[in-house]
């Protein structure tokens, strides 16, 4: 009897075991699935006249020493490709301090004719920063996950809810001019794991989208590890089904390893969503990896009813 009844509930210990390993992949591919369907993108501005973010351990892009000209296939070191650009000189609607040039999309030949730059990077990465210029209605930028729309912003949606204090260049040789339109440093933080491995650049229009000093790094921001928030807080973009839902932010607050977010949209409602922070997330372990582990399982648990029997 005692082995009949061994046999009879290792066939159940196995059938569950196998259940609850198929339960566990498939939960994991709806989860990661699910962060593609409806994900959330923090931003936040620097204080007026900042060009970098205040964010350590951060891989930047000036283009140092790169002359005026189109640029394609360019290697950015440890971090990925850039497949085309064009750089022009520093004027009113653009340019840090340190360099000369700086990148431009536009459909307009006498910037170059570039209207698309897209950024691909090595590794999924959920911290994206970026000296935005001269902000004007063309200016459109989008972070990907492989072909899915993550979240997108525009000048409209993103830079024009700065005060006035960023309008204006605020680099020394071309200090306030063009002072009808925003220039800040914004930083772009994927909340609850969310990431991206491709950031698209363009305008397709005659005017330009200006911008330098293009930063990243694979984790989001931390307030355990990073401190405060780097800058001021602006909007949160909600992404779902390849459409980006814009909220203003009213308050951020943590508390330990949680930041919880107020924001407000467009009808005045206010929600208050709370986020943990996390690196970005790892894929879903694949079946047999679990039925490995269910297997493991079966053998501890026969291994003590034999030590029982």
């Amino acid at each position: 009897m005692k082995n009949n009844f061994m046999k009879h509930n290792s066939a159940i210990t196995i059938s569950a075991l196998a259940a609850a390993a198929f339960a566990i992949s498939t939960s994991g591919a709806w989860a990661q699935n699910s962060i593609l369907v409806s994900d959330t993108i923090a931003t936040a501005a620097e204080n007026p006249g900042i060009f970098n973010s205040s964010l350590s351990g951060t891989s930047v892009e000036n283009f140092s020493g790169m002359g005026p000209g189109i640029y394609k296939n360019l290697n950015w070191s440890g971090v990925g490709t850039i497949d085309q650009v064009s750089l022009i000189k520093d004027n009113q609607y653009g340019g840090v301090p340190g360099t000369s040039t700086y990148p431009v999309q536009s459909e307009s030949s006498s910037l170059g004719g570039i209207s698309k730059s897209t950024i691909t990077l090595n590794k999924q990465s959920s911290y994206f920063g970026i000296y935005w210029s001269a902000g004007d209605p063309g200016n459109i930028m989008s972070f990907y996950n492989g072909n899915n729309l993550v979240g997108t912003f525009s000048t409209q949606s993103l830079m024009s809810k700065l005060p006035a204090g960023y309008d204006g260049n605020p680099n020394k040789p071309n200090l306030h001019q063009d002072p009808g339109e925003p220039f800040g440093f914004v930083n772009f933080t994927g909340l609850n794991g969310v990431s991206w491995n491709k950031i698209v650049l363009s305008n397709p229009s005659g005017s330009g989208f200006e911008s330098d000093n293009w930063t990243t790094r694979v984790n989001s921001w931390n307030p355990v590890k990073d401190g405060t928030l780097p800058g001021t807080p602006i909007t949160v973009v909600t992404t779902s089904k390849g459409v980006s839902t814009t909220q203003n932010v009213s308050q951020v607050t943590t508390t330990g390893g949680k930041i919880t977010i107020a924001t407000v949209n467009s009808a005045g409602k206010k929600t208050v969503s709370s986020f943990v922070p996390s690196a970005p997330g790892a894929p879903a372990p694949p079946l047999t990896a679990c039925l490995a582990f269910a297997g493991v399982l079966l053998l501890q648990t026969l291994r003590s009813r034999k030590i029982a029997a």
